[in-house]
């Protein structure tokens, strides 16, 4: 839901008024348990209307008496919506408003349906929220999100705003399920948000801010701004059509930490995947501008739903999950499977999960799921400086690794205490795209692995499979450098070979796993097995692999 027109000027300036003193009304019932509950009237019109409707519509909601209970809606039948979108008729509404304070109604919210799978406000959602929570003086407000369905049976996220000092709390008070003639609470995990409102106010500046003219140069003129031609969706990707079959492209990319792995989730779109999970707990900072890619206009964001709205506008059709959260303790399995099954029909190799943390516990929990289940996987990290990059990947059935096979001497020191101290200071961006370019190319390996027939991705995965952990040498001095690398050197010893390089080069290094046919101790993770897919519901909790894990541990 966004605001691009000022609403003022259309309502009564009195409105207001008529709410001051209600947020203590609203404590004591909070106090009693749940905040809000619907009545059986609004529920059954979200049913005919919103409940069934596409995507991105909705109405207000009021309460005739109680501050607790919504009992009466308007459906705002003329909003002005895309695909990613809901922005609300605010001449219609006002005039709605005005017939509630006539007969003493009070408006509370708003409630509007999301794509499937994003169950969560996004900012500009609570940016509109906070706007009137203002003009109607309220210390509270109602942001139901609502995902539709085409029989109606929609179900209903019910979430609270509350003013606390300089911030806004958003918080998830309950979910109802609209079945064939009742509706049912549903279990849940808690969930909230807290925002700042020097941040909310500066955003809503920005978006209604009146267009700027454009400088011009005095000795060119710019040339007159033409509106951008539209075009059927399939004209976009037109050239990669054939290119990847339409089975691959609904598969599911999860990335786990979104900040550097912004520029590949881009060019994912661009390439036609149309599928994305992304899981990160950080906001945008100002010191990301610089290392992820991101702009200062969105400051404050969560970093999965700036990244969203980017995807949206390369692919409006694109369905992305974003989970507001860290992959730490807090999170159990079966809330990771959870966020996997809201994409329904999907197998195992349906999904592609990429570890971008910079916790190396995040990153093996990541993996360690990922077995868990039977997914496909890479993982990526930078080294310090971006003097050079790693990468590996897990395919079950196919590579015979685990992470711990790939990893014994990490595994080792973070068992004895280790502690990683290294951030992303003196590391370019073009390390990072760098990076990001070789995850793509993993990534179509991965996705396409039998297939694609005629594509050379469909077989490419077997000719790597033994040779799943990458090196890329982004300094002609890393072997000289603190991290002393020098198999890039010795590989490259040969001066007719040499003579070619400097930099920039990837090594696929050969792998096998930790096992004594192999002069090794048996890998404590997988045991050496040689075959990954034994590791499939191995574990009764994921958490006991990784126990180093901390609630605080933060994504790139």
């Amino acid at each position: 839901m966004k605001i691009w027109g000022r609403f003022y000027g259309y309502f009564n300036r009195g409105w207001g008024a008529a709410q001051k003193g209600r947020s203590q009304t609203l404590k004591t019932h909070r106090e009693k348990g749940k905040t809000v509950v619907f009545s059986r009237e609004v529920l059954d019109d979200f049913r005919r209307t919103v409940g069934r409707y596409p995507a991105e519509t909705g109405g207000m909601l009021g309460c005739s008496g109680d501050l607790r209970r919504v009992d009466v809606w308007c459906f705002d039948e003329k909003s002005q919506n895309t695909q990613a979108s809901y922005s609300y008729d605010v001449e219609e509404m006002s005039v709605k408003f005005r017939e509630w304070k006539a007969n003493g109604y009070r408006a509370a919210g708003f409630v509007h349906s999301h794509p499937q799978g994003c169950i969560r406000p996004s900012y500009d959602d609570i940016v509109t929220a906070w706007e009137l929570m203002k003009f109607f003086r309220n210390e509270f407000f109602y942001l139901p999100v609502l995902m539709s369905s085409r029989d109606g049976r929609f179900t209903l996220y019910c979430y609270v705003i509350r003013k606390q000092g300089k911030s806004l709390r958003v918080s998830l008070d309950d979910v109802l399920q609209a079945a064939e003639d009742s509706y049912l609470p549903v279990a849940f995990a808690p969930w909230e948000r807290h925002c700042g409102i020097a941040q909310l106010e500066v955003a809503y500046a920005r978006a209604t801010a009146e267009p700027q003219p454009a400088a011009q140069e005095k000795t060119q003129p710019a040339r007159p701004a033409q509106e951008a031609p539209q075009a059927p969706e399939s004209a976009y990707f037109q050239r990669l059509e054939g290119m990847y079959p339409e089975a691959v492209l609904e598969k599911v990319v999860v990335c786990i930490g979104t900040g550097g792995a912004r520029s590949y989730l881009e060019n994912m779109a661009r390439n036609g995947f149309r599928n994305y999970i992304l899981m990160d707990g950080d906001i945008i900072a100002p010191s990301n501008v610089a290392t992820q890619g991101v702009f200062r206009s969105e400051m404050g964001r969560y970093k999965t739903e700036a990244i969203a709205d980017r995807i949206h506008d390369i692919n409006p059709s694109a369905r992305v999950l974003c989970v507001n959260r860290f992959l730490d303790n807090r999170m159990t399995d079966a809330e990771f499977r959870g966020y996997l099954d809201q994409f329904t029909g999907k197998k195992a190799t349906d999904y592609l999960v990429l570890g971008c943390t910079d916790s190396f516990q995040g990153n093996t929990r990541s993996a360690v799921l990922s077995l868990q289940y039977g997914l496909p996987y890479i993982g990526a990290g930078m080294y310090r400086e971006g003097l050079a990059a790693e990468a590996f990947f897990l395919y079950p059935g196919v590579t015979a690794s685990c992470p711990r096979c790939l990893l014994r001497s990490r595994f080792e020191e973070y068992e004895k205490g280790y502690v990683n101290d290294v951030t992303s200071a003196g590391c370019t961006t073009f390390a990072t795209e760098r990076l990001n370019t070789l995850l793509g190319y993993l990534s179509l390996m991965l996705l396409l692995y039998h297939e694609a027939p005629g594509s050379p991705y469909h077989t490419m995965l077997d000719e790597v499979k033994d040779r799943n952990f990458l090196w890329i040498r982004l300094s002609p001095y890393l072997s000289s450098s603190a991290l002393g690398i020098g198999l890039f050197d010795r590989v490259f010893q040969d001066p007719a070979v040499s003579q070619y390089t400097f930099m920039d080069e990837t090594l696929w290094i050969p792998q096998h796993p930790d096992a004594p046919e192999y002069g090794e101790e048996a890998c404590r993770l997988c045991g050496g097995i040689g075959d990954l897919r034994q590791l499939r519901h191995r574990w009764e909790d994921t958490r006991q692999v990784t126990p180093g894990i901390r609630a605080e541990e933060k994504s790139a």
